[in-house]
């Protein structure tokens, strides 16, 4: 029986070919929230976690949104430390109103020239989902 984590870097390692591009450019996304159950993507059903939840999911993003990359021009540039791209994440984050947050308009492919990495139905939207109706905790 294949186990969630190996489906998710299966689809990690699919979606790496999935060209980034930039995060500012396009408007946000104006959905109502999802529903808050589920687990968020944290094991055991606790509170999800950026290190341990969000920023692997975020790994086809550092393709592009790295410096001298395609998208290193943009406000989100990752540089490899979880610690000093969770606070570059935030920027993208509403917690107020967690379904429009710009990360997630982003990462669905609304106004992302890179295009969809997570389909809003996928379960990796929904951890990123989950985690900042949680409070976007480190």
């Amino acid at each position: 029986m294949t186990s969630r984590p190996v489906l998710a870097l299966a689809s990690l390692g699919a979606l790496a070919l999935v060209a980034c591009a930039d995060l500012e450019r396009g408007p946000a996304a104006v959905t109502p929230d999802a529903s808050a159950s589920g687990d968020g993507g944290a094991a055991e059903g606790g509170a999800s976690s950026f290190a341990a939840n969000v920023y692997p999911l975020l790994a086809p993003c550092k393709r592009c949104h790295v410096p001298d990359q395609e998208a290193g021009d943009t406000r989100l540039v990752f540089s490899g430390d979880a610690t000093a791209d969770y606070m570059t994440v935030l920027m993208f984050v509403d917690t107020s109103a967690p379904s429009s947050s710009r990360l997630l308009a982003k990462m669905s492919g609304q106004g992302h020239e890179g295009g969809e990495i997570y389909a809003a139905s996928s379960p990796e939207y929904q951890t990123v989902l989950n985690w900042i109706q949680q409070g976007a905790r480190p």
